[in-house]
């Protein structure tokens, strides 16, 4: 932030020059922040590179997230001696209108949630020109770091997505659709092992004036967004978005990567769009049947062919991990592929095939692919 950001003076000796500190995000103002200090820092005369702990009512700890809007901190409350996690705006006192109205919405939009299974908001305010909120600190990792080490075991992916689930339908009760679920902004908590989701700021009102957001632009991450949100159908999006997320993250937990994933973000948005997920099975032959065909419904391209809702997701996987009948019937073309993905006599037809089309199909012109609004493209960053 720039001078006069509030940055209070730390009120205790400095600690040792090896602890780790918190430093202020780069104001922008063409200081180099690679720089060392050249001054102590003061409420009135922070700078780029001064080493700070103090933000108002908040001792500063570490730096636990950073995106392209926004900068998140593990920090001590004073007043109330708990620990927070304290998300603030990166450009401070240079963020644009949108940019503080994106960030309050997010602020206002969870903190209307009571929920467990919701990373609560504490405080809304603002500091010297710099907006900020503070909640709940989640001692433990994101569920996207827990999947490095490879998928869930299919009951356990099952009994997670349940819990994962009540909270987006409770968020869904209170008129809340998210927009940006991923296993990164799922936080699992260390001491019980609960799913938290979090990250609210591509959230919108369901009925609600959404000024923030237009038809044709596209938002949110491209692994996990619905075909609506990935052409830019923003009045297009609502609970069943949700639900399409609520699959990738499924799928992702059974397989260990998301139903769609290409060399770059247009690209994935292009698959999203245009092509079938394979079936899960045929990635991981440990998956249960039910498991696949729970999956594949949420990954419908349209909406109507998905779960309602989040809470109708939740009770097939009730169902299904209590070895009971799901709701959900397999369609004819994901009993088709499920098979034919694994048959080596398919494949092998399909690839003769394929490679006759050219000589049959030689001078035919080439199919037009989705045009995306690349200038209106807004993808999700962690935060």
């Amino acid at each position: 932030p720039p001078d006069g950001s509030g940055i209070d003076a730390p009120t205790i000796p400095r600690e040792p020059a090896n602890e780790e500190e918190a430093t202020m995000p780069p104001r922008g103002d063409g200081e180099d922040p690679t720089m060392p200090p050249t001054r102590q820092s003061s409420p009135e005369g922070a700078a780029v590179g001064d080493q700070v702990r103090y933000f108002g009512d908040y001792e500063l700890l570490e730096e636990i997230a950073r995106g392209g809007m926004g900068v998140v901190f593990k920090a001590r409350q004073i007043n109330l001696n708990r620990i927070v996690a304290l998300k603030m705006i990166l450009a401070g006192q240079f963020a644009s209108e949108d940019d503080v109205k994106r960030f309050c919405s997010e602020a206002e939009s969870v903190a209307q949630l009571d929920h467990p299974g919701i990373v609560p908001i504490f405080e809304i305010g603002e500091h010297r020109g710099q907006h900020y909120f503070s909640m709940g600190f989640v001692q433990g990792q994101s569920l996207a770091d827990r999947l490095r080490d490879g998928p869930l075991p299919p009951t356990e992916a099952a009994e997670l997505m349940v819990k994962i689930c009540d909270a987006v339908a409770y968020a869904h009760d209170q008129g809340v659709v998210h927009r940006d679920l991923k296993p990164g902004n799922i936080l699992i908590d260390d001491g019980v092992g609960s799913p938290k989701v979090t990250d609210f700021g591509l959230a919108k009102r369901v009925g609600g004036d959404s000024e923030l957001t237009r038809t044709g632009q596209v938002i949110g991450t491209p692994a996990y967004m619905s075909p609506e949100q990935a052409s830019g159908k923003i009045g297009e999006v609502d609970e069943r978005s949700d639900v399409y997320s609520l699959g990738a993250i499924l799928y992702c937990t059974l397989t260990g990567r998301p139903p769609f994933q290409a060399g770059n973000s247009l690209d994935t948005l292009l698959q999203v769009i245009e092509e079938q997920p394979l079936p899960p099975r045929s990635l991981n032959r440990s998956i249960p049947q039910d498991a696949e065909t729970i999956c594949l419904k949420c990954l419908q391209k349209n909406p109507r062919l998905r779960y309602e809702s989040a809470r109708q997701l939740a009770k097939d996987l009730e169902l299904s991990l209590a070895g009971k009948p799901i709701t959900s019937s397999r369609s004819m073309a994901a009993q088709f592929w499920s098979v034919a993905a694994n048959s080596p006599i398919f494949v092998a037809c399909l690839i003769v095939c394929a490679l006759a089309v050219p000589t049959v199909y030689g001078t035919s012109r080439a199919p037009q692919r989705t045009k995306l609004p690349l200038s209106l493209i807004h993808i999700s960053e962690p935060t």
